[in-house]
């Protein structure tokens, strides 16, 4: 069984073809979590998504996890799966460094894009009719 790690912020494998992926991510609901996330996209049978859990119904833990994408990849008769960690990016380790403070050195992100006419982290330095 071949395991790909794919970048903090690689795109998700597509195309025709059958994907056992397996997400690591901030919780949308609770900001300072993250969950665990097991995918199964793409062929001609709709996507699933799981949180994987133990027996006991607790969430399982990263290596854990590994090993449940791994049974439903054999189970699906595939030879690798994906996994993906969107914390492991520098700005996402530095938010879980700060018990997922999402703030934290907000003052120094900078997004300026002169050709959208931002200059700026703030939607009022827009200019005006945009």
């Amino acid at each position: 069984m071949e395991t790909i790690t794919l970048d903090p912020h690689a795109a998700w494998p597509g195309g025709p073809a059958r994907h056992v992926v397996l997400v690591r991510r901030f919780d949308e609901d609770r900001p300072r979590d993250t969950v665990i996330e097991l995918h199964l996209i793409g062929g001609t049978q709709p996507a699933e998504a799981t949180r994987p859990t133990n027996p006991n119904g607790t969430p399982m833990h990263w290596e854990q996890a590994i090993g449940a994408a791994k049974a439903v990849a054999e189970s699906e008769h595939l030879s690798r799966i994906y996994v993906l960690d969107r914390t492991a990016g520098p700005r996402e380790q530095d938010i879980l460094a700060h018990g997922g403070d999402h703030s934290v050195h907000m003052d120094t992100l900078f997004d300026t894009d002169e050709e959208d006419g931002v200059r700026g982290t703030d939607m009022r330095d827009r200019p005006a009719g945009r």
